[in-house]
């Protein structure tokens, strides 16, 4: 049997956004230990990444509809909806995300930014496009609903759940779905609440939901519970590949050290 790696901590990378403390409490919640790290424009701190064995795309402002080629729809949000800063900011760190191969959980904005970013596009605001209520807040409190998953799906897996309740806090939701992406829960209402990849097995971890597992009344549902030691046990498992290479990496140069040593000519 192979030798379990241990680490001192599970660096979690976590995008800033006003509700921080939550996805931080959530990390630090878990039954392993989670060192948190806060992934910001503010701080200037896209490198930061490197140090990092798991990424959170958090919730918040509205992604800039010019992002998905609609620019038309920027006279309907107010400019306080969005931050155009935290936009810029995001899309390098998940490019850089994915060049690093990095586990990924996509959360309600993050999950429509990783979408954008892939080609995707939004429905700016579902009432007035769709006249569908009960997924935004209701007077600062979220709402609650099932989400219906797609059998066969890695959420499913995770999850083991076809059918679940969640809370539901957005007014925005997927409208196309970004390239090699698939929907795999929606609700009632045909509303995208998950995406994943198509093809999962030959990616690095990506799940995107669009309810908040890291708020949600019930912590022991599966659809919160289960989907963070999901991702921290791929996290773990990325942070162990990376030691196994840099193990094997130092052993071929000290293999090589004494192959040199050994050949080297006798001094005369």
């Amino acid at each position: 049997m192979k030798t379990r790696i241990l680490m001192n901590s599970i660096k979690i990378g976590i995008t800033d956004c006003a509700r921080y403390g939550n996805y931080e409490r959530w990390m630090l919640d878990a039954p392993e230990k989670v060192d948190p790290i806060r992934l910001s424009y503010h701080l200037s701190n896209l490198d930061d990444i490197e140090k990092c064995h798991g990424l959170i795309l958090s919730g918040g402002e509205d992604v800039d509809p010019r992002r998905y080629k609609r620019p038309d729809l920027s006279g309907r949000i107010e400019l306080t909806d969005i931050d155009e800063k935290r936009d810029d900011f995001e899309i390098e760190i998940i490019k850089y995300a994915l060049q690093l191969k990095l586990p990924i959980l996509a959360i309600c904005r993050g999950m429509q930014l990783f979408n954008v970013y892939h080609g995707g596009t939004l429905l700016y605001d579902i009432p007035s496009m769709t006249k569908i209520i009960g997924h935004a807040k209701i007077q600062g409190v979220d709402q609650r609903h099932d989400v219906f998953v797609r059998d066969g799906a890695f959420l499913k897996e995770i999850t083991g759940c076809l059918k679940g309740a969640v809370n539901s806090a957005h007014h925005q939701c997927i409208e196309k779905v970004g390239a090699n992406l698939a929907v795999v829960a929606k609700a009632e209402e045909s509303v995208i609440e998950a995406i994943e990849w198509k093809a999962p097995c030959e990616n690095p971890y990506f799940l995107g939901v669009q309810w908040h597992p890291e708020r949600m009344i019930d912590q022991t549902s599966p659809f919160s519970c289960n989907i963070r030691q999901a991702f921290l046990d791929s996290s773990i498992k990325y942070e162990e590949r990376i030691l196994s290479s840099e193990n094997d990496i130092n052993h071929k140069i000290e293999l090589q050290d004494i192959d040199e040593i050994e050949n080297k000519p006798p001094l005369t």
